[in-house]
């Protein structure tokens, strides 16, 4: 029994919220006192209309005991107390049903002039709209057929009252309690569509909130992934040369103190790969420099290579490329690993045989992506006899072509040289052939 009253709670409850944005609207109290005067006002004159007429035509016969201008103050009255019903409208519209029906009824008995008064059964209409639109359809139509049935049994009862032929009291009762009916109606129907429909914006906005929450948690997730992801950076492309300069810092602890000539080289060496290493972590922190609502830049994909080129070639690399096939529409993580892949290539290339001339060859096909980066033999005066480190530069590149489901292979080539490369398919469903070793 709980479990059913709670639940009819929640529905009253819903309801009512629903119809807020309507109701709100007319629940300052300026604005419903603007309400109900402009009903009051339509009303009195419609009321007062044929009296007025009869009187400016000098046909009027008055044979009430009551005086004709006492009739129409009380008429006057009575209407604004109807309008004033209204006021509760919004907080308590049972209340202003109840008022503005008996305001009518009692207008239509105690002054007998039911034809001046058919334009308060809409008033009575407009107190209905209001308890339809915050209660329960079942409710509403409740309430509706209680008001239509009580007016109807008042008006019969008061008809017989007069002593009227019969077909006079039935026609009077069919035609006023139609007339009274089908505004009243009319209205309960209104308002339970109009909150329908604004339960149904309700579910909406509700369903907007649940949506934008949803957002920011799938937000936070991606600035998760995202800094993960930065810090995979780091490892990949300062690894390699936190590693160098610990080669280079060991090698210089066990050579000779009086061999000026080959310390003085490793501590260019050191000086080369420290410049290195806070390129690379400029490179890989930038996402992070962020701040508010200041845009980060993108992450750099094959449609960068000519100004990566470009860098190398201004600082004395021999470097050309050759790319056959557009790079442009390339899968976003296809065309950055790819560009990780010949920057990477071209960093140990400086590194361990400066003074060599560099080639980089990209090839795209419907398919599949290879990319070559191949470096011919240094010279001798230029050959690195540096320790090769921990290898995180090989290592992270073939990391990141095995997330594409593709191949890598780097190493030395019959001709003295060195040579990086990788293919990789442009969707999953495309199938790679492995790459030979250089």
């Amino acid at each position: 029994m709980g479990t059913t009253d709670d639940h009819h709670d929640r529905g009253a409850v819903e309801t009512a919220a629903d119809t807020a944005g309507f109701t709100s609207i007319l629940s300052r109290p300026r604005a419903m006192v603007v309400f109900a005067f402009i009903v009051f006002v339509v009303t009195t004159l419609q009321s007062i209309s044929d009296p007025l007429a009869g009187a400016m035509q000098g046909d009027v016969v008055w044979e009430y005991p009551i005086p004709l201008g006492v009739v129409t103050a009380l008429v006057v009255l009575g209407c604004a107390v109807q309008s004033g019903f209204l006021l509760l409208a919004t907080r308590l519209p049972l209340v202003a049903v109840v008022g503005t029906t008996a305001c009518y009824l009692v207008l239509v008995v105690g002054l007998e002039v039911p034809r001046w008064l058919g334009g308060l059964p809409p008033v009575v209409a407009v107190a209905v709209f209001f308890l339809a639109a915050s209660r329960r359809p079942a409710v509403a139509t409740a309430w509706s057929a209680v008001t239509i049935g009580a007016t109807v049994g008042v008006l019969s009862l008061w008809s017989l009252s007069t002593g009227a032929p019969l077909g006079v009291t039935g026609s009077f009762v069919l035609s006023t309690g139609l007339a009274f009916a089908a505004p009243v109606v009319g209205a309960a129907a209104l308002g339970v569509w109009w909150a329908r429909r604004m339960r149904g914006l309700h579910r909406a906005r509700a369903a907007v909130s649940a949506a934008a929450a949803r957002h920011e948690t799938e937000l936070e997730h991606a600035k998760t992934l995202e800094r993960a992801r930065i810090a995979q950076e780091l490892h990949d492309v300062a690894g390699q040369h936190l590693a160098g300069l610990l080669s280079l810092a060991d090698a210089a602890v066990d050579i000779e103190v009086l061999d000026a000539e080959q310390a003085s080289a490793l501590i260019a060496e050191m000086r080369a790969e420290g410049r290195f290493a806070s390129a690379s972590l400029y490179a890989a922190l930038r996402d992070l420099r962020a701040e508010n609502d200041a845009r980060a830049e993108p992450t750099l994909d094959l449609r960068s290579l000519d100004e990566l080129v470009q860098y190398w070639a201004s600082r004395g690399m021999d470097v050309t490329r050759e790319v056959d096939g557009a790079v442009d529409d390339l899968p976003a993580m296809v065309s950055t690993t790819a560009y990780r892949v010949v920057q990477e290539a071209l960093t140990n290339a400086c590194k361990h045989a400066a003074g060599a001339a560099v080639t980089v060859e990209v090839r795209v096909t419907d398919s599949s992506i290879r990319v070559v980066v191949a470096n011919a033999e240094a010279p001798a005066s230029e050959a690195d006899a540096t320790p090769d480190g921990l290898g995180w530069g090989v290592a992270g590149m073939a990391e990141r072509v095995d997330l594409l489901h593709g191949t890598f292979a780097a190493g030395p080539v019959a001709s003295g040289g060195w040579a990086v490369v990788m293919e990789a398919p442009l969707s999953v469903h495309a199938t790679q052939t492995p790459v030979p070793t250089p």
